[in-house]
């Protein structure tokens, strides 16, 4: 549907153009019809190829992100990985995720697991930041497993964070982005307050988010 509306929105930006440059090559006189031709033909075709980039690129991105997802759905290291986190994460009141990221407890598979995981989506989140994943794709499918891994690895992400400020900083900016997006938030003055909280947290360079509860 998407798509569709994006077409339609191409079809009549061009029908627009061409009509109101007709337009205004009648209504110059004859002596203009030449050069006016010239001008609105060489706009159409700058307009063509500027929109021509910008499908290439957005089909580009749908497909990286198709790749992406469905290189997840076939991982079997991935499903292994993200089985032994939701164990873990069932597991925290018994042995709190953050101790995961203590050296001592480093080469345990929870922590390995957990490694694995946020990597994984510490680079997709730094393809959606530069453009090369399509994010609206990601969020309608991963939005879930995303605020939820994202929530419940916090305390590991702000301990790692001790040592090295800028770990996992593409995934916590994309967790951050993802829950002001998420419908959850009704109330237009939350929304407001969250968004100002990005704003302001994605001036940082190292994007540290330190006020989330584990």
């Amino acid at each position: 549907m998407t798509g569709l509306r994006h077409s339609i929105s191409i079809i009549i930006y061009f029908l627009t153009v061409l009509v109101i440059g007709v337009y205004l090559i009648s209504i110059a006189g004859v002596n203009f019809y030449s050069a006016g031709a010239i001008l609105l033909s060489a706009f159409l075709a700058l307009s063509a190829a500027l929109t021509n980039i910008s499908y290439t690129r957005r089909t580009a991105r749908e497909s990286n992100s198709l790749t992406f997802q469905q290189s997840l759905l076939n991982s079997q290291e991935y499903e292994k990985n993200i089985d032994v986190v939701i164990k873990a994460i069932f597991n925290r009141l018994n042995f709190p995720i953050k101790d995961y990221a203590e050296a001592k407890h480093a080469n345990t598979e929870e922590a390995k697991a957990i490694r694995y995981v946020l990597n994984s989506w510490e680079q997709a989140a730094n393809a959606i930041k530069h453009n090369i994943y399509d994010e609206a794709y990601l969020y309608k499918s991963h939005k879930s497993t995303v605020l939820k891994i994202g929530l419940s690895l916090r305390g590991y992400i702000e301990e790692k964070q001790k040592s090295n400020i800028s770990f996992f900083d593409s995934f916590n900016w994309l967790v951050l982005k993802w829950t002001i997006k998420r419908d959850s938030f009704q109330e237009k003055e939350t929304k407001r307050q969250l968004k100002k909280v990005f704003s302001d947290l994605n001036k940082i360079k190292s994007g540290q988010i330190s006020s989330w509860q584990k």
